[in-house]
């Protein structure tokens, strides 16, 4: 049996870490964390600016429009994506299309009221 032993003379060890490697493992890291910091600073400010725009531009488009002009644009913007069927008005027609309203709703629901003979037939059996 021939048992061999196992030498590391051959093998260099491994070479150490230096001193400043830690240090510029943290530095780079603090670096990544402010980058991130700053670019959601900035993706916040952008939005709060377009959020001020738009509601400016809102406010001044509002002020031009009348209620009842129906050639306002985006008086019906599901008409003009095809959604929704086109009125008369887009049509060409003078007459506009007027919907009626559902009548009102009854104050009961007949389903949750008591059937009279139900209740004349508890009325016998007492």
């Amino acid at each position: 049996m021939n048992l061999k032993r196992s030498d590391n003379r051959g093998a260099a060890p491994p070479p150490p870490v230096p001193a400043n490697d830690t240090m510029r493992r943290i530095q780079i890291g603090i670096a990544g964390v402010l980058t991130v910091l700053l670019l959601v600073g900035m993706a916040g400010l952008i939005g709060d600016r377009a959020r001020e725009n738009a509601a400016g531009n809102a406010a001044a488009a509002g002020t031009a429009k009348l209620p009842g002009d129906p050639q306002a644009p985006g008086s019906a913007p599901l008409e003009e994506l095809g959604v929704q069927p086109v009125s008369g008005d887009a049509k060409g027609g003078s007459q506009p299309v007027e919907t009626k309203a559902p009548p009102p709703a009854p104050s009961t629901v007949p389903d949750l009221e008591p059937d009279p003979t139900l209740q004349r037939a508890r009325q016998s059996a007492r």
